[in-house]
Parts: C-alpha cells; structure tokens; sequence
C-alpha cells in the first residue's frame, strides 16, 4: 500500500508534455508542400510532419482546406501541467519558444 502515494500517471504525464511541447513548436512548412505536392509524389507524404493538422480536405474543384490544432489551447494546457511542477520548466520552455534561449548572445 505504500505505493498509493506515487503517482502512476507519470510516464503518462511526460508523454503527454513532450506532444503538448511539440504541438506548440510545430510548424506548418509541410502542409504547404502537403498542398502543392504532385500526384506522382504521394510517397512523401509518409516523411511530412501533419502532427498539428486537426483537419485536411482536398475539393473536387482542387481547392485545398486545412485546420490546424489551437495553439493558444495546447500553450494553456501546457502551462497548467508545467505549473504543477513547480521546477521551473515552464520558464525555460517559454524562453525557448520567445528564442531567448540561455540568455547568452554567443
């Protein structure tokens, strides 16, 4: 019973910190080429990161629509979980993304 005490959701908890972190550095570069990207090409499609796209549809008269995943939702979902650490992760994981890294000027 001394067990009860640990929280087994742990490895959950980081699993879900690291996507949380990499849905709020993704980038949309290949969902454009995803866009522009020739039918002879269709191989590719297996080497883009779509990990930030909610949604995708091609029309029949070719337009191409896609919704992304909310940002400001996964960054407030993150923030909750950081603060709950209280070990200064959330500071340094927004400094990452602001680009001030370490503070150095190197």
């Amino acid at each position: 019973m001394e067990r009860e005490g640990k929280r087994p959701e742990e490895p959950g908890r980081e699993e879900l910190l690291a996507h949380l972190k990499k849905l709020a550095e993704w980038k949309n570069n290949d969902v454009v080429k995803l866009a522009f990207l020739d039918p002879e090409e269709a191989e590719t499609v297996d080497r883009l990161d779509l990990s930030g796209v909610a949604e995708l549809k091609r029309n029949a008269n070719g337009t191409f629509e896609a919704k992304f995943v909310d940002k400001v939702r996964v960054l407030s979902m993150l923030r909750e979980l950081l603060e709950e650490r209280r070990d200064g992760a959330l500071e340094e994981f927004l400094n990452g993304l602001s680009g001030q890294g370490d503070g150095g000027a190197g």
